[in-house]
């Protein structure tokens, strides 16, 4: 049976229930169905029209919905490559206050130690060194670790040997520096002995006890996992027990404390900071990403505003155009008893089918887009060898949101055409030309 019929024999049946019943009694509700069919008989009876107005709010929840799956994408990378090798529960201590030459000595060490909620202190010292290797003279970094600063700090040996004593003279290089030191392949380094010369303040050395600060030999113990990929570091790694017992080093000038997941970590921080030293946590490093990104989807927030504003106006044009065209339609439909909420519900259920369609269009154009621009970033990061990333997401908030807010504008566009259609006299609407 046609859409024509349906409507027909909808508006005869009722028609017949007219008889024998008073004026004020003769509206009768309309089926569901029947108000579904005459909208979309309008929708599709002007295509050009109807699909000009869902591509305009299409594109744009399409441009909202890529702008959006980018943001919420990247802040995650950022967010996971920040926290990746920091766990939140761990305070990065350094002594920023320099004026007061405060160190993490062994007298610092345990009064951190022994504040309630802390389970592990590793401090580590960082100085300047100059290595000589086949006539070549090479100056580096230098850093004192612990062991366990070395596993808290993630810092992973590529190659070699980590079974030796903490203050056995050995030393672990980046393949960068092994290059510089004559070896073009620098696995060829490990085992040899090189000489070396540091260079440490006298801050934090014990001046009675100290080695004089000249050439000595080292044993390469092993290579150092370049995080960069592109082996371009050029530092050393050596023991902290090693440099504090062979040059008399009484402090370093950082640490990491752990500190029990069940513990207050502000309240930490603030009793370590009163001893003189500045302290870091992860979580100040995700608060600064989340309110820059926070600010970034506010800027988002009123561009696509200003984007749907526009949809939002294309909507109500056509609806307005739709009721003018449909005046005499409004009238007959009236005339056969077909109520004020009959029509009005036909006009919202025609923007509603609108917002929808172009809602559902653009948030998958939207993110098809912007899976697209993952996929050809992530193609021209394999060409040069860089590891693949995902920085598309989109949040099931997000998807709600989208939702709720197509609902809104069908239901916003269609309520002042519904209203006027709704208001219409049956004899003006079969009297308009």
């Amino acid at each position: 049976m046609s859409i024509i019929s349906k409507i027909k024999n909808s508006l005869l049946d009722r028609a017949y229930r007219l008889f024998g019943k008073e004026r004020e009694d003769i509206g009768v509700n309309m089926q569901f169905s029947v108000i579904t069919l005459i909208s979309w008989r309008n929708i599709a009876a002007n295509k050009i029209r109807s699909f000009l107005t869902i591509g305009g709010v299409g594109i744009g929840i399409g441009i909202i919905t890529f702008l959006i799956s980018l943001g919420f994408g990247i802040q995650e990378m950022v967010i996971r490559e920040i926290t990746k090798n920091n766990p939140s529960n761990v305070v990065e201590v350094s002594n920023g206050s320099l004026e007061n030459l405060i160190t993490l000595n062994d007298e610092t060490m345990e009064k951190i130690r022994a504040t309630e909620g802390v389970t592990r202190v590793e401090r580590a010292v960082n100085i300047g060194v100059k290595f000589y290797s086949n006539d070549t003279k090479i100056d580096s970094v230098l850093y004192g670790y612990t062991r366990g600063y070395m596993e808290m700090a993630n810092v992973r040996i590529k190659e070699g040997s980590t079974n030796f004593s903490d203050t056995e003279e050995k030393v672990f290089v980046t393949p960068k520096l092994a290059q510089l030191m004559g070896y073009d392949n620098p696995a060829d380094i490990i085992g040899k002995t090189v000489q070396y010369e540091v260079i440490i303040s006298e801050d934090i050395i014990n001046k009675d006890i100290a080695k004089k600060q000249e050439k000595e030999d080292i044993e390469i113990a092993g290579l150092i996992n370049d995080d960069s990929n592109k082996n371009t570091s050029l530092y050393a790694v050596t023991m902290y027990d090693h440099l504090k017992e062979d040059f008399g080093l009484t402090g370093g000038q950082a640490g990491k404390v752990e500190v029990n997941i069940q513990a207050d970590l502000n309240s930490i921080r603030s009793r370590i900071e009163q001893m003189g030293f500045s302290t870091e946590s992860i979580s100040d490093t995700v608060t600064d990403v989340n309110s820059f990104f926070n600010v970034i989807k506010i800027v988002m927030v009123v561009f696509g505003t200003i984007i749907m504003s526009i949809s939002a106006m294309g909507m109500l044009n056509t609806l307005s155009v739709s009721l003018l065209q449909r005046t005499r339609e409004v009238g007959i439909l009236k005339a056969l008893g077909a109520k004020r909420a009959d029509v009005f519900k036909m006009f919202i259920f025609e923007a509603a089918i609108i917002s929808f369609s172009g809602g559902i269009l653009g948030f998958s154009m939207g993110y098809g887009a912007a899976k697209g621009a993952n996929a050809i970033f992530n193609y021209f990061a394999k060409q040069r060898g860089e590891d693949v990333v995902n920085f598309i997401s989109v949040p099931m908030y997000f998807v709600i949101a989208i939702v709720a807010f197509v609902a809104f504008l069908g239901f916003a566009t269609g309520i002042m055409p519904a209203r006027r259609a709704s208001k219409t006299h049956a004899l003006d609407a079969l009297r308009y030309e």
